[in-house]
């Protein structure tokens, strides 16, 4: 039997659509009544027809409808569950267990899980240095095997997850477990901004308690990794303290015979960072011992010293920018490199038909030309590319300027986007041969005023490091102008490394295009700035002054990157790079041997590890795949302490290398162990999540349950009446009604 459960929508009160019936009623029957007596039979029947239209309105008037069935949703939401794999989670302040297994026990239990999946999507990851897999079954085992975590970037993981979710109104959810630690005390604060805009409902699990360890640890690493003669550069240190809130203690720096101290007051801080001046006359590679005297009753005395290495350069770094099109971006970062001592520039401007400039700055070679020959390419370390090459550089000097990329190691700068104009036959010309140097492949539109946003690989880039910045990159790129104009981009090419994205203003989600990229190239590097507009970096209004000075820095690391970070130091014919040259205790170590051309005696580079007890051993060296000799090896030392890699490169120049680095053993994860759950609770409040504790966390099932019954739609209702031929029968037989009674001579 089919039947509609109906539901009433009154338009107006019932009582009032009531009185409106009865009184139309009354009127009709008055009317009516009145010529019963002359015609009976006609007026009964439209008397009939009448109240059947009377009733039929009324009833319309009272809203019959019925609920519109809701199709059924064949997806679930996702829950993506981040559980905290760091060292400190096997700290075992849970009852005797540790905070893994007790969050294993207790949040993330097998009946747990089974539940969640009863209305999710579940995704389990763990996270500590970087986010990874982790199969449910994993979370079961050992904590020892799992809890490997050497540091905890509790922000960054977050972000990560959360850009790779779709929320919105997907229902999407993000659990994390975790202590709350981060290892570099990273503001929370985006990645919940970032939660709340997609409606991702964060909900935050705090496992542990205040258990800490009484140490004091410290870290350094230079500011530069390379300096002039006679410069001052200097030592970043850190101070990590967990447990001696109020003391003071004492940084020694030895260098030779020179000896630095410094007394440090540690205070209620975690990290106490102060900057140690340095500063050689010669050339070579220099060594300083940090150490840190004893703090009270610290348990461990092997992380209160560190060995820091610090490269001097033979000369200034040679820096060539071609320009046909002067313009703004092209004249201050012109300005920003002469500022800089370290560098010797060249800037060839053509500013009209029969009109060069050339400027110099540290030059001591007379006035250069536009070079030539690749002797003349090679003399320099990184050429910068303004707009319209086309001016300044014929088919010729194009090919000579790739080649000086591929075949001799050098670095190319694309500073405003393409470097050659479309709407002439001659910058045409040059495109087809500088195409192959550009990291991307260009569109046929421009966009205007876009955003500017660090990528993973940006944010850790040696161009872009916080300790090379002297701040947050990030932040500064957030309140920082972006492009004001733009080549629309169809595609990367392959290879290409994309360090900034830009973003349209109101664009989508995911709408950003490269912006910086990095691109290797045969021995070369080719770094893209794809837009125009970072002139206004340093010209800043007053709220911003306190990013005075990074429009400068940003060229300057760019630029020192580029030319020590490369293949080749300026003149020199084989290169020996070590991946680090401070690494912790188990880290692998990469060393990479370039030649510019065959060795003339056909040799095989030798390498040497001397350890920190002076036992040489030989590492293994193969060969890469290529045009060019290269060579690499893998180390993992197994000791603390200072180690030299020695190279052997006979018919080279130099035949002989030599490098060193650092291994320590500060383990930051089982220094700051106690819980911090402050992160967690603005992450879980900022998006509409819960913060919760692990004894809470049993009612998770609960509390995910009421998040999906808010999703679900009320049931939409639907007039009854609301239909074609419901009016159109209504309307014939009001017609027909009406017909009748002027047949009959009733008006």
């Amino acid at each position: 039997m089919f039947v509609i459960a109906l539901v009433w929508q009154p338009i107006a009160a019932p009582l009032h659509i009531a009185a409106g019936a009865a009184v139309l009623t009354a009127l009709t029957l008055f009317a009516y009544l009145r010529v019963f007596r002359a015609r009976p039979v006609s007026s009964s029947i439209l008397l009939v027809m009448r109240l059947a239209v009377i009733g039929a309105i009324s009833a319309l008037l009272m809203g019959p409808s019925r609920e519109q069935p809701q199709p059924e949703s064949t997806r679930k939401p996702k829950l993506s569950i981040l559980v905290d794999t760091s060292e400190s989670m096997r700290t075992e302040d849970c009852d005797g267990a540790s905070r893994l297994a007790h969050a294993a026990s207790t949040v993330l239990g097998p009946e747990q899980l089974r539940e969640l999946k009863e209305g999710f999507r579940v995704e389990t990851r763990g996270f500590d240095e970087r986010v990874h897999p982790l199969p449910e079954r994993r979370l079961y085992t050992d904590p020892t095997d799992l809890a490997t975590g050497r540091a905890t970037y509790l922000a960054e993981s977050v972000t990560q997850t959360l850009s790779q979710m779709r929320g919105r109104d997907e229902g999407d959810v993000l659990l994390i477990v975790s202590d709350g630690r981060d290892t570099e005390d990273a503001s929370v604060q985006p990645a919940a901004a970032l939660a709340e805009s997609k409606r991702i409902p964060i909900y935050a699990v705090a496992v542990g308690g205040d258990q800490s360890t009484t140490d004091a640890a410290l870290l350094a690493v230079p500011m530069q990794e390379s300096l002039l003669p006679g410069e001052p550069g200097a030592i970043m240190v850190k101070v990590y303290q967990s447990g001696l809130d109020g003391t003071s203690t004492t940084v020694t720096v030895t260098s030779g015979d020179e000896v630095t101290r410094l007394p440090v007051e540690i205070g209620n801080g975690s990290v106490v960072e102060l900057q140690i001046p340095i500063k050689q006359d010669e050339p070579g590679q220099y060594q300083y011992e940090v150490s840190l005297d004893t703090v009270g009753d610290e348990t461990e005395l092997t992380n209160n010293r560190q060995t820091v290495f610090c490269e001097v350069m033979e000369r200034r770094l040679r820096v060539l920018v071609l320009e046909g099109q002067p313009f703004w971006d092209t004249k201050f970062l012109a300005q920003s490199l002469r500022k800089d001592e370290r560098v010797e520039l060249t800037q060839i401007s053509q500013l009209g038909t029969e009109r060069r400039e050339t400027i110099v700055s540290r030059v001591e070679r007379g006035t250069p030309e536009v070079p030539r020959t690749p002797e003349e390419w090679s003399e320099y370390d990184v050429v910068i590319l303004g707009k319209n090459l086309e001016n300044v550089l014929d088919r010729e000097g194009a090919e000579r300027l790739v080649s000086f990329v591929v075949d001799g190691g050098g670095h190319v700068v694309f500073a405003r986007g393409p470097a050659y104009s479309r709407d002439s036959a001659a910058g045409m010309e040059l495109a087809e041969v500088l195409q192959r140097l550009e990291p991307v492949v260009w569109g046929n539109q421009q966009m205007q005023q876009l955003s500017l946003e660090l990528t993973p690989s940006g944010r850790t880039s040696n161009w872009m490091s916080p300790t090379k910045m002297g701040l947050d990159a990030q932040d500064a790129f957030t309140r920082l102008p972006g492009f004001e104009v733009m080549q629309t981009v169809e595609r990367e090419k392959p290879g290409t490394l994309v360090l900034a994205r830009a973003f349209a203003e109101g664009g989508p989600a995911g709408s950003g295009v490269p912006a910086l990229t990095s691109m290797n190239y045969g021995r070369g590097t080719v770094i893209g700035i794809l837009g125009e507009g970072l002139w206004k970096w340093s010209l800043l209004p007053p709220e911003s002054q306190d990013l005075r000075g990074f429009y400068d820095t940003f060229w300057s690391n760019l630029v020192r990157w580029l030319a020590l970070g490369g293949d080749f130091p300026p003149g020199q014919q084989v290169a020996l790079q070590l991946s680090r040259t401070t690494a912790r205790l188990g880290d692998e170590v990469t060393v990479d041997i370039a030649y510019k051309h065959e060795s003339a005696e056909g040799a095989v580079p030798r390498l040497q590890l001397t350890g920190p007890d002076g036992e040489i051993v030989d590492v293994a060296v193969h060969e890469l795949p290529g045009a060019f000799p290269r060579y690499r090896a893998t180390i993992t030392p197994a000791e603390v302490g200072v180690h030299q890699v020695e190279l052997s490169a006979p018919g080279m120049n130099p035949s002989q290398l030599s490098r060193n680095f650092n291994v320590y053993n500060v383990n930051l994860e089982r220094l700051r162990t106690a819980v911090n759950p402050m992160p967690l609770r603005i992450l879980a409040e900022h998006s509409g999540g819960a913060f919760l504790t692990p004894e809470e966390g049993l009612d998770l099932d609960e509390m995910l349950s009421r998040h999906l019954a808010a999703l679900t739609m009320p049931p939409k209702l639907i007039y009854l009446w609301d239909r074609g031929l419901i009016l159109t029968l209504l309307l014939v037989w009001m017609g027909v009604e009406w017909i009748t009674r002027r047949m009959v001579g009733l008006w």
